[in-house]
């Protein structure tokens, strides 16, 4: 029979192996979400100034995408595969905006009102990142179904290519865990439905 000691030793070793592996799985989800807690520097890198211009800048971005998409499932006749793709942006796009606002929050910044005009403004004038005008969102709003899916998927194109090279460029300069997870995130979804409007929009030329 073993010795009794032994077997109380083995167990306390699993017993602090498990805790062990709860605290490392913790520390791995604070990474990607922020700091909720107190989290060891060496974890969660704080967020650096490109970070922060890239949550606020792609919330509002997001922001712009939700409208035109809203926009679009508004009108009827709609092919029903563009409104498909129009939902699902519509619907992804807002709860990134949530996270990030939550992230930001979570650094102790103040969430982003992406109607502000003063956010609005840091991607520069005219279209920078692929922003629609205002003329250009009207023209989903007033064109005929048909016309006005090929220009949503026209602009959404143009639109996710800005978010992409934005993404780019917080991966060339960001060090924090969840906005660089989110950059990649960005870069393969919208790559990914590119490709499919691409093909939607050969389909209604």
């Amino acid at each position: 029979m073993a010795d009794p000691r032994r077997r109380l030793a083995a167990v306390l070793v699993l017993l602090i192996a498990a805790v062990a592996g709860c605290k490392a799985g913790a520390a791995s989800t604070a990474a990607r979400v922020g700091p909720a807690g107190p989290v060891p520097s060496a974890v969660v890198a704080a967020p650096n100034g490109v970070d922060l211009l890239f949550a606020k800048m792609m919330a509002v971005h997001h922001a712009q995408a939700v409208s035109m998409s809203t926009a679009l499932l508004a009108r009827p006749g709609v092919p029903e595969r563009v409104r498909n793709i129009a939902g699902f942006i519509a619907q992804d796009q807002r709860r990134e905006i949530d996270e990030m606002n939550e992230w930001l929050q979570a650094w102790g910044r103040a969430p982003v009102d992406p109607a502000d005009p003063a956010v609005r403004q840091l991607h520069g004038p005219g279209a920078g990142h692929g922003m629609l005008t205002d003329a250009q969102l009207a023209e989903i709003s007033q064109a005929a179904p048909g016309d006005a899916a090929v220009r949503y998927l026209r602009h959404m194109i143009e639109h996710h290519l800005g978010a992409i090279t934005m993404a780019r460029s917080a991966l060339d300069g960001g060090t924090n865990a969840y906005i660089r997870g989110l950059a990649k995130h960005i870069i393969n979804e919208q790559t990914a439905e590119n490709e499919a409007m691409g093909r939607l929009l050969d389909e209604h030329r």
